[in-house]
């Protein structure tokens, strides 16, 4: 993964998630897929987001060892039920700190709990997960997508830069 990219998304997603919550969760697009709010309850902006899962490879993790090694264990892809029961579980939980595995986009999530959501960034031909803002899937100011080939994108305001 590009260092440079990984850097600027890596503060891209910071500025969007920490603080926010986990607010809610919807069945995907197409089958396979989940979809998680986040909300920032003050006057933060953007207010609302959203992480689409489309590889459920996740997990919650509250072991520091597990947490260092957890991108090379060989994950179960999660099914729906599995999925909306690990994010029922942890719902309103803050997020207090986001970062990116170092090889590939996996998305470390720490919430204030000092559980760490992790979600699976590597797949040969598929997008793992994207996190937007604006309700629907784009048209937002904001996108930022694990990409096959363990690269990172993302599009952000053009302030940001």
């Amino acid at each position: 993964m590009n260092r440079e990219n990984k850097n600027f998304a890596e503060r891209a997603l910071k500025k969007l998630l920490i603080g926010s919550q986990i607010d809610g969760f919807q069945f995907g697009s197409s089958p396979g897929v989940v979809r998680v709010y986040f909300s920032h309850f003050s006057e933060q902006e953007p207010d609302m987001l959203w992480l689409t899962i489309e590889i459920r490879k996740v997990a919650i993790i509250t072991n520091y060892e597990r947490l260092t090694t957890i991108s090379k264990e060989n994950l179960e892809e999660l099914d729906d039920e599995e999925s909306f029961q690990l994010l029922l579980r942890n719902r309103r939980e803050k997020v207090k700190d986001v970062w990116l595995g170092d090889d590939s986009p996996h998305l470390y999530i720490s919430l204030e709990s000092g559980k760490v959501l992790y979600v699976n960034g590597h797949h040969e031909n598929y997008e793992c997960w994207q996190v937007g803002d604006r309700d629907g899937y784009g048209g937002g100011d904001w996108l930022i997508v694990a990409v096959p080939g363990n690269e990172i994108a993302t599009w952000s305001p053009e302030e940001f830069k």
